[in-house]
This record gives C-alpha cells, structure tokens and sequence, in this order.
C-alpha cells in the first residue's frame, strides 16, 4: 500500500514538473550514474524498481519499531517517514541525483507525510484481516 501511494504521487509530482516520470528517472540516476533525463527507460525502470525497494525495507524498519519495538504505529510512522526524507535529502547532496534533485523541499514533505500516512492505514488494513481471518 505504501509503495501504490508513493508512487501515484511521486508521478503527480513529476506530472506537475512536466513529466511523471521525472522523479523516477532521477531516483534511477542514482544507481545508474547519467545524466536525468524523462525520456530514459532505463532510468525509469531502475528508479521504480529501487523507489519500490527503498520503500518495502522503510516499511520493514516501519513493522519492526511497531510490532517489535511496541512502538505506536503513529510515532513509528513519522519517525520513519523523517528518516526516509533525510535519507532522500542526504542521497542527493552526496551524489547530486535522486528524487531530491526534481523535487521542491515542500514536495518532499508531502511525499514523507503520504508516506507515513500510507504506514498507519496499511498496517491497519492489514492487521485487521489476520484477525478476521
């Protein structure tokens, strides 16, 4: 669920910039080492295979500090959403590509809060099925 709703908005980020799929061509550009450029397939297909990697183990570290740690789900997910964020940040400064680079600090924001949000409902969602099961 958290991947989905990275995602669609990641591509609503890139749709406003011009093109959806900016942000995963310059999360591609990480791992790849060229220029960001929309029009690259491969880029594309490294950032969303890596976007959606980088998010299932955000997630792990998300179940871990819930279940294991008995965290709460809702301080569990900020804290991993500000982690994902300063990681996000932290990858561009150093490599100078990465989502960070197309994005506005606003819209990074928003992705870490959709993120987080993502969190909580998924594992509700999923939680809640065991139980009825």
């Amino acid at each position: 669920m958290a991947a989905a709703a990275t995602t669609g908005a990641l591509v609503a980020m890139g749709h406003r910039l011009g093109a959806a799929a900016l942000p995963f061509a310059a999360i591609g550009a990480l791992v790849l080492r060229r220029t960001v450029s929309a029009e690259s397939a491969g880029l594309l297909f490294a950032g969303v295979v890596l976007h959606v990697t980088i998010v299932f183990l955000w997630s792990a570290v998300f179940v871990f500090l819930s279940r294991r740690g008995r965290w709460n789900a809702g301080v569990a997910a900020i804290v991993v959403g500000a982690c994902e964020l300063m990681t996000s940040r932290a990858a561009t400064s150093f490599t100078g590509a990465g989502a960070a680079s197309v994005l506005q600090f606003g819209d990074q924001l928003v992705l870490a809060i959709v993120y987080a949000l993502a969190l909580v409902v998924g594992m509700r969602f999923a939680f809640s099925l065991l139980r009825n099961a």
